[in-house]
């Protein structure tokens, strides 16, 4: 498998849809009250993807060949708001690729990010740490986590 990470071009923001909306239907919405899934399909559509890309949100894309195979998004300079791996592929190492990216492109001191319940053991694999107590907005419930970057 040759990946490839690059910034998401708009040209891809419908096929970086889709794979999210794979991904939490597999993955997290289960773990989500029917609010909180509202709530985040409502972040995922092209349009709102498409606008925090031209706001300046940092998304990023792995591409195996052709394919669009994982997409992680930060905002506010250091937030990981979005990291989604094809659901038939995960776990090989395409989220690390993704991560180790923006941990190179983030220029401060750390990455935080509001990781789905279901997710901690992934993100704490990856060198997070849980950084308070759970908590629930809009539905969505999620463990804040830090990842401290060496500078």
């Amino acid at each position: 498998m040759i990946l490839e990470i690059e910034e998401l071009h708009q040209k891809d923001v419908m096929a970086v849809s889709k794979l999210i909306e794979r991904s939490f239907t597999t993955s997290v919405a289960s773990t989500l009250t029917n609010e909180g899934v509202s709530t985040f399909m409502s972040g995922l559509t092209s349009e709102s993807i498409e606008k925090r890309r031209a706001s300046g949100n940092t998304f990023i894309v792995c591409r195996n060949e052709k394919s669009i195979v994982g997409v992680a998004e930060i905002r506010d300079k250091n937030h990981l708001n979005l990291l989604f791996v094809e659901p038939s592929i995960q776990r090989k190492g395409i989220g690390r690729k993704l991560l180790l990216n923006l941990v190179d492109r983030v220029r401060e001191s750390q990455i935080t990010v509001n990781s789905s319940l279901n997710s901690v053991d992934a993100y704490s694999k990856f060198g997070f740490q849980k950084i308070g107590p759970k908590s629930e907005v809009k539905g969505i419930r999620y463990q804040p986590m830090v990842y401290e970057i060496e500078l």
